[in-house]
């Protein structure tokens, strides 16, 4: 009776140990979580910064007469276009055809007798006095003719770019003043963009050559445009004034005062490293990722520096990790440092993130 209840116990202990070996082998098991891992590669970066602004023409320039007098054509209405050197308005001329009858006269009267004491003094026949009294009433008569012939020119009113009439401020038989402004002419052969830019980002500005232009209502993106000028100062909002500029053309449908964007693309150097904002988890106030041990086949608990928040929600990373590291990408805030894990699939250099 003792043997079999010793050989009943030894059963029971057996059975015991079993079972026992069997819920730690799946406790074991269970401490090993999958992870999705993803290896930081060394490839070259690139990041955008996205501004709002708006369209602007290349000039708007104000016509006026340099004569006054009362108009008796006027050959444009606003929304016109121009060609350089289009009449398109004249004043009376009657007045100034006088003016410059009476000096053409004066002139060629006081040049005749300018070229006959010339030649006396050549010959030593007049003194240097008189000679030089005569001389500078030619001359004065002379510029008398020039300013005649100009005053008549003038009143004639020219193109001086090609571009739209903007503005038209009078209206033919009026009588106008010199320096009246008579129209107003905008030159669309290039149109800039303005953007208003905070100070952490202006030397960006100046150090990036891709830079896209979209306006949404002309129904055109993503259109190549040159930084042409960045203030040096800030306005009164606090920003600086960058300034872009493109070539414009009739497929744009772009006008002046329509709202843009503009993309500004900067090429990193290849060392930076972003990273989603979901990866980093905080711990006591320092700013952490789970770094993945492929030998060890464990996480450990990595501080890290970040620089900024880019768009799209990457983070920079400027200190903490290196190209070649693993990272685990899910679940960081179910990990404890040391944990044993194993990945769902691993990234590489040329596959980061398991995507192929």
């Amino acid at each position: 009776m003792n043997l079999k209840r010793v050989f009943y116990s030894l059963v029971m202990v057996s059975l015991i140990f079993t079972i026992s070996c069997k819920n730690d082998t799946k406790v074991q098991e269970e401490v090993v979580k999958l992870v999705k891992v993803e290896m930081i590669s060394d490839q070259q970066n690139v990041e955008y910064l996205s501004f709002n602004g708006k369209v602007k023409e290349k000039s708007l320039t104000l016509l006026s007469f340099r004569v006054g007098g009362p108009l008796v054509s006027v050959n444009v209405n606003a929304g016109d276009y121009v060609n350089s050197g289009d009449l398109i308005a004249q004043i009376d001329k009657r007045d100034y055809q006088i003016q410059l009858d009476n000096a053409k006269a004066q002139y060629f009267q006081i040049k005749g007798e300018y070229e006959r004491y010339k030649e006396l003094y050549n010959k030593d026949k007049i003194p240097a006095n008189t000679y030089e009294k005569i001389e500078s009433g030619y001359l004065m008569a002379k510029a008398g003719y020039e300013n005649a012939t100009n005053q008549l020119n003038d009143t004639e009113l020219k193109a001086p770019i090609s571009g739209y009439i903007h503005e038209k401020m009078v209206e033919n038989f009026n009588t106008v003043g010199p320096g009246q402004p008579i129209f107003s002419i905008i030159d669309m052969s290039e149109l800039e963009v303005i953007i208003s830019v905070p100070e952490n980002h202006v030397l960006e500005m100046k150090s990036c050559q891709e830079n896209y232009l979209s306006v949404k209502n002309a129904d055109v993106f993503e259109i190549p445009i040159k930084l042409k000028s960045v203030n040096e100062k800030t306005g009164k909002d606090g920003m600086y004034e960058v300034r872009f500029i493109m070539k414009n053309k009739d497929n744009y449908n772009i006008y002046p005062g329509m709202s843009a964007e503009v993309k500004v693309v900067c090429e990193g150097t290849g060392n930076e490293i972003y990273l989603s904002s979901d990866v980093v988890f905080m711990d006591n106030n320092k700013t952490c990722v789970w770094v993945y041990n492929p030998v060890k086949q464990l996480v450990r608990k990595q501080e890290v520096v970040l620089a900024s928040l880019h768009p799209g929600g990457e983070l920079e990373i400027i200190k903490g990790l290196k190209a070649g590291d693993f990272i685990v990408t899910a679940g960081v805030h179910s990990l404890s440092d040391a944990q044993k894990v194993r990945p769902i699939k691993m990234g590489s250099a040329s596959n980061v993130g398991g995507l192929l």
